[in-house]
């Protein structure tokens, strides 16, 4: 049951193989073969070097000229008549290849006795082994692998069933994920919403603290290792290159060249910090579509040499769909330093519920309204005190005819409108609508930046603005000040009555401010 391409079954003349994208290219054995479905030119020998594949550090120190890396190329895989369709291994049945991991290629199989579909995982075998210590170390892994996987219980983690041998040929049989690798979800057009990312984010990251408290770090978090389930929910997979935090200097690490941290590929240890470094890998591309620095060469050197070259490009302006500190957040995952990455998985995990999409149920109109008047009472009982306290029991008036300087104190009725401005500023959230569970998102069910809020609120609070300038004005025996006191006082009651009437008869309950902001208020769940 050889995978070896000396089976006669495989025809090397013309071949079948899998490009990255999933599209599978048929292939001459002399001029090579294109991919139709992603444009990409495929060598006819399939051997260029491909830094989105897993390798092994083994080879390299941190400081030598050696030998160029050595590494199968994920991007392509043998199809043809696969040899292994139709076999029992155990009490599982082979039914069709559907990938490949860093050490094995995956089966969709039937599971005879508990009658259900499983994945099963063969150790590649054959020619892929050039002795037999290379063979026993590539089995170590797998069980390695097994047992690290197995024991991380978690419900973002593949589960394990079953480890076992088929004729000294070594396989694991695990949960089948109903849906693709992230890896494929990226690569589509349409780009990945931010809600999305942000909920992936937080799953892996769940995922990752629980297996560090069980001693364990993954070591290979990228796209092609996060499973997709159609309810998306994310799936982490292959713990080939696991390894116990405790004994991380007992062991020889690898990884992914573009998602491995710089220190790693410089010969530090594997860390959370590693980790969190692939995961900011993989959250970057998933938000722009690129990788945020890309590796070239063959060498450890040449990208070491990349990452000393290149710095963290971000957009310009920063998109309005993505809030202002997710920025932050990528930059200290992808810093090259990792003591200045995050420290700990309980603080990213604060930060990603920190830009979590709130909730896209819309509030009522009575909610909204009891809100608003609430606010504006409040600013308006407070302009009021201050106001009876100037010039009612302190006699301001009584004490000075000079009208500047009564003016001048009149000013003083601002500070409650001008408090409640700040506030929203800083906060995003006035008292009102906090009493009432309410919150204001855009139109992309995240918080506005804090001058959203600011400018909004001016809208929103214009009834109180309006009221307050006629305060200002409140000097007897002034005709032209009497007239402003009454021209802001009827324009605050016009303005009262058109927001009441949109809010009203608006089907989508948006108000003035909904509109010109492109917000809406939701439920604060």
């Amino acid at each position: 049951m050889s995978l070896d391409q000396s089976n006669p079954d495989f025809d090397l003349t013309q071949t079948t193989l899998r490009c990255s994208c999933g599209n599978d290219v048929l292939m001459h054995q002399r001029v090579g073969g294109f991919c139709d479905v992603c444009n990409k030119t495929i060598a006819a020998d399939a051997q260029t070097f491909d830094s989105s594949a897993t390798v092994s550090l083994k080879e390299f120190t941190a400081d030598s000229n050696r030998s160029e890396a050595f590494a199968g190329d994920d991007s392509f895989e043998l199809v043809g008549v696969d040899p292994l369709i139709g076999q029992y291994f155990g009490h599982f049945k082979i039914i069709n290849r559907i990938g490949r991991g860093g050490m094995g290629h995956v089966y969709r199989a039937v599971d005879i006795s508990l009658r259900r579909f499983v994945a099963v995982k063969v150790l590649k075998s054959g020619s892929d082994w050039s002795n037999q210590s290379s063979a026993d170390h590539e089995v170590e892994l797998l069980l390695q692998e097994a047992v690290a996987q197995a024991r991380v219980n978690h419900p973002n983690v593949v589960t394990i069933f079953y480890v076992g041998k088929q004729e000294n040929e070594p396989f694991l049989a695990m949960e089948l994920v109903r849906g693709q690798p992230l890896s494929e979800r990226i690569k589509s057009e349409e780009p990945i919403p931010f809600p999305k990312i942000v909920r992936c984010g937080l799953q892996i990251a769940n995922a990752l603290q629980f297996a560090q408290k069980l001693d364990i770090i993954h070591g290979d978090i990228k796209p092609s290792n996060l499973l997709v389930q159609d309810d998306d929910t994310v799936k982490l997979s292959d713990f080939g290159m696991a390894r116990r935090e405790s004994k991380v200097t007992d062991s020889i690490h690898g990884g992914t060249p573009n998602y491995l941290a710089p220190e790693l590929i410089s010969g530090g240890e594997t860390s959370i910090q590693s980790d969190i470094y692939a995961l900011g890998v993989t959250l970057y591309e998933m938000t722009f579509g690129v990788l945020p620095i890309k590796l070239t060469g063959r060498k450890p050197k040449d990208w070491t040499k990349d990452h000393y070259e290149n710095v963290v490009a971000y957009p310009t302006p920063w998109p309005e769909h993505l809030p202002e500190n997710w920025k932050s957040m990528l930059a200290r995952m992808l810093h090259k330093d990792p003591t200045q990455r995050y420290q700990s998985y309980n603080e990213l995990i604060a930060d990603f519920k920190s830009v979590e999409a709130l909730s896209t149920i819309q509030a009522k109109r009575v909610p909204r309204l009891l809100a608003g008047l609430f606010d504006c009472l409040s600013v308006l009982l407070v302009a009021a005190a201050i106001q009876y306290l100037v010039f009612s029991v302190l006699r301001l008036r009584d004490y000075t005819e000079n009208l500047a300087i009564v003016f001048f104190v009149s000013l003083v009725n601002l500070l409650p409108i001008l408090l409640y401005s700040a506030t929203v500023f800083f906060f995003r959230q006035s008292v009102g609508r906090n009493l009432l569970y309410l919150r204001v998102v855009n139109r992309y069910g995240m918080r506005p930046p804090g001058r959203v809020m600011l400018t909004r609120s001016f809208v929103r609070m214009g009834v109180v603005w309006l009221l307050i300038a006629s305060m200002v004005f409140d000097a007897q025996g002034l005709g032209w000040a009497e007239t402003m006191r009454t021209f802001f006082a009827g324009a605050a009651i016009v303005f009262l009555i058109l927001q009441v009437t949109i809010l009203m008869f608006n089907r989508a309950n948006r108000t003035i401010q909904d509109m010109v902001y492109k917000t809406d208020v939701v439920l604060d769940t």
